[in-house]
């Protein structure tokens, strides 16, 4: 109980982040201006046709193709294995994101960065979708994985290696002028709440699950 509740403090300073940071969004937007140009300088201070290319690659992996794929094969592996909970964590919480992602972009209203588009994308820009997708996607699958490992080095490789791969996509949006990095941020701050208010719920369920010989 005490762990659910410090997952519930965490994901409710993520939240009032958000909150904060889509406000300035929604009525104060210069006063991102420059923390946004700083980035984005940054991000493609180097470009290059390999870097697009790897980067127009990557950001795939966060997309409504990628993603779904991935996803039903996981899927699958988690009911081969009876591992319900699992499966339930997973697709619920990737399902809704569309979801709310979807509807937050109405209520900001943001329109993309002027800068040149490498990719096609339509539509609004705060909160980034590919950014908190594959936050949600790849933070859950790394749970699921963390969770059946013994090897505590183990488990690190893996948290380093995920938070990478999602660093990347969210770099990405940046670098192909999709998105603002603020955006990229809200994205982070939506997911990672949802995934810490979700987390110790599908724990408890899951030691219930296998305590009554539910699922493996």
């Amino acid at each position: 109980m005490k762990l659910k509740k410090s997952y519930q403090l965490y994901a409710s300073f993520g939240l009032v982040f958000f909150v904060m940071l889509g406000y300035l969004v929604k009525f104060f937007p210069s006063t991102l201006t420059g923390i946004d140009r700083q980035i984005q300088l940054i991000v493609r201070h180097n470009m290059s046709d390999g870097l697009t290319s790897f980067y127009k690659f990557v950001t795939n992996f966060g997309g409504t193709v990628y993603v779904p794929i991935l996803l039903s094969i996981v899927l699958v592996f988690l009911v081969l294995k009876k591992w319900y909970s699992e499966a339930i964590f997973i697709s619920l919480n990737v399902s809704i994101v569309p979801i709310l992602i979807s509807s937050l972009k109405h209520i900001y209203g943001r329109t993309r960065p002027s800068l040149q588009h490498l990719v096609v994308e339509n539509g609004l820009s705060f909160p980034s979708g590919h950014a908190s997708t594959s936050l949600m996607f790849y933070a859950c699958l790394m749970v699921l994985i963390c969770q059946r490992l013994r090897n505590r080095q183990m488990k690190w490789l893996v948290r380093v290696l995920v938070g990478m791969f999602i660093m990347l996509i969210g770099m990405s949006r940046i670098y192909l002028g999709v998105h603002y990095p603020t955006d990229i941020l809200g994205a982070w701050l939506m997911s990672g709440s949802m995934l810490l208010m979700t987390y110790p719920i599908y724990d408890e369920v899951r030691f219930k699950w296998r305590f009554k010989g539910v699922q493996k």
